[in-house]
């Protein structure tokens, strides 16, 4: 029985994620349909109405459940620190020692590309920057994973520094559709330590911290550099950027009547000439900081922000894998979940990748 597209298009939109992914192996109409970006937009959509969901390797299960939150669990059997996870638009870029694996966790597809030989590291370099490079991806890299607005590609970029030799000895971008690493135009400076970066709008953005205070942005589709102008007052001693609800946001911890506290602020117009930012929360720390915390030192604590509910509450989480929520009305912060990792906000994204990986490597939890 022949039915048109349109009434197809209507019955896969109330169907269950799972079953999306099932019937993608139909047939080439049913395939052309669920890949669509009508579609996946009219999904986005409806799913807005739903509970925010939020993916994070959790071990152990510490969650004490909250109205407005579900927990999607992803459980990576490989050598790499949630931490380093990156990702962009649900999907999920893996960095490991002598790889780069990009996975849907949507679909269960999923990429490996070879990341070949690392740049050789002074010894002496590395013997002096130790302390600071635990968090640094595999091999020394800094890297950043996005979205290419106008191809609809997703890219991987990676940076490699000598500090010693105060040199750029390799920068890179890969194509996910392409498979294969390709030179790429040195950044302007290094970007900082401890910081990850993140996509919004087809360019991944970087913190550059103390003593210098910087924020670059690479425009992936014409692999550009530049300077993003910050606002007045912001990046203060652990500053995060985020993407929140597709749009750029900094999250700056800084120390005030000797506790933590964040300011988040959001860019308003970035395709202005010159950026506009305002700040959208302002949140005393009181009690969230580790004890042991030293308030002199410059990366001891930091938030990052993860998503808002529909009620306009943020969760945020911290670097000691604390997962909050603050309730924009009363302003009262509540723990909701301890030893979390957290990845990324769960968007389903029916982009299709290639390649698949049983459950024996992921195991995804929906």
């Amino acid at each position: 029985m022949y039915l048109v597209p349109e009434l197809l298009e209507g019955i896969f939109l109330r169907l269950p994620l799972k079953s999306i992914v099932k019937f993608k192996t139909v047939s080439k109409q049913w395939r052309s349909i669920l890949e669509s970006r009508r579609f996946m937009e009219r999904r986005r959509i409806m799913n807005a109405q739903t509970k925010t969901k939020i993916v994070a390797d959790l071990i152990p299960p510490i969650f004490k459940g909250d109205e407005e939150l579900e927990m999607v669990y992803l459980q990576c059997d490989v050598d790499s620190e949630p931490s380093l996870l990156l990702s962009c638009d649900g999907l999920v870029c893996i960095p490991v020692r002598g790889w780069v694996i990009v996975f849907n966790p949507s679909t269960g597809e999923s990429r490996r590309f070879s990341s070949g030989r690392d740049p050789r590291f002074h010894r002496y370099a590395k013997y002096r920057y130790s302390d600071c490079l635990c968090d640094d991806f595999p091999g020394y890299w800094r890297m950043g994973f996005g979205g290419d607005n106008v191809s609809g590609s997703y890219k991987i970029v990676r940076m490699f520094f000598n500090h010693y030799r105060q040199i750029y000895c390799c920068c890179e971008i890969l194509d996910v559709k392409i498979g294969a690493w390709q030179k790429l135009n040195p950044p302007p400076y290094d970007v900082g330590l401890r910081r990850k970066s993140t996509c919004v709008n087809g360019s991944i953005y970087w913190v550059k911290g103390t003593p210098y205070n910087k924020l670059l942005a690479l425009d992936l589709h014409t692999l550009e550099w530049r300077d993003v102008g910050l606002p007045l007052g912001a990046l203060g001693t652990s500053c995060q950027v985020a993407n929140l609800e597709n749009r750029l946001a900094l999250a700056d911890s800084y120390i005030e009547n000797n506790h933590w506290n964040v300011k988040i602020w959001s860019m308003e117009a970035p395709e202005e000439v010159e950026e506009t930012w305002s700040v959208i929360y302002s949140i005393p720390l009181l009690d969230l900081a580790h004890p042991d915390d030293n308030l002199s030192s410059l990366f001891s604590f930091w938030i990052m922000p993860v998503a808002v509910s529909k009620n306009g509450n943020l969760f945020f989480h911290d670097n000691y894998e604390s997962l909050f929520k603050y309730y924009r009305e009363t302003g009262e912060v509540r723990l909701i979940a301890a030893e979390i990792s957290v990845i990324t906000p769960f968007i389903e994204n029916l982009v299709p990748l290639g390649g698949f990986w049983t459950a024996k490597h992921i195991n995804l939890n929906i």
